[in-house]
């Protein structure tokens, strides 16, 4: 659960495991303060949407000390399965796009997504309010609209309707 997650958010399997790797010491050093286990896979999500946030959050700093184009950083892993030269472009663009918008609001996007969480289940997870979790869909579909839209290859290709929030 924790790496499929990670590496939806992320798109990199070398970057969600060493997520992983942070969710499960974070989870095992802390076991001792879960009151309920029925709420362990809330507990575990609640140490994973913490450590994506921060691990979005160093992503974006780091991108600023480079002198390379956001593009060029993308570090997407491929390697889930067999894809044309077209569909591993596309899906390149994609993480761009997704690379530039702030770490909360990739994060209620990937999550609302990709996860197919519901906007309840996203607020719970990011300890954050529903109207909050709407709002930040909200900012990142319209800006990931406008962005796909001034890419004539990637509007083309994607239906930018289905992202509406």
């Amino acid at each position: 659960m924790v790496l499929m997650m990670a590496e939806r958010s992320l798109g990199s399997r070398s970057e969600a495991e060493d997520v992983g790797q942070e969710v499960f010491y974070g989870v095992f050093r802390k076991a001792k303060t879960l009151r309920d286990p029925d709420s362990l896979r809330s507990f575990v999500y609640s140490f994973a949407v913490r450590a994506l946030k921060s691990e979005l959050r160093r992503k974006k700093l780091r991108s600023w000390l480079t002198f390379h184009e956001p593009e060029d950083l993308a570090d997407v892993d491929l390697s889930f399965g067999t894809m044309d030269v077209e569909s591993r472009d596309l899906v390149r663009k994609c993480y761009a796009l997704l690379a530039r918008l702030s770490s909360r609001d990739r994060l209620v996007f990937t999550l609302r997504h990709m996860e197919s969480m519901t906007v309840e289940e996203v607020a719970a997870a990011m300890d954050i309010s529903v109207s909050t979790v709407k709002r930040s869909m909200a900012h990142a579909s319209n800006r990931l609209l406008r962005w796909i839209g001034a890419d004539p290859g990637l509007a083309a290709l994607l239906d930018a309707e289905r992202w509406n929030p």
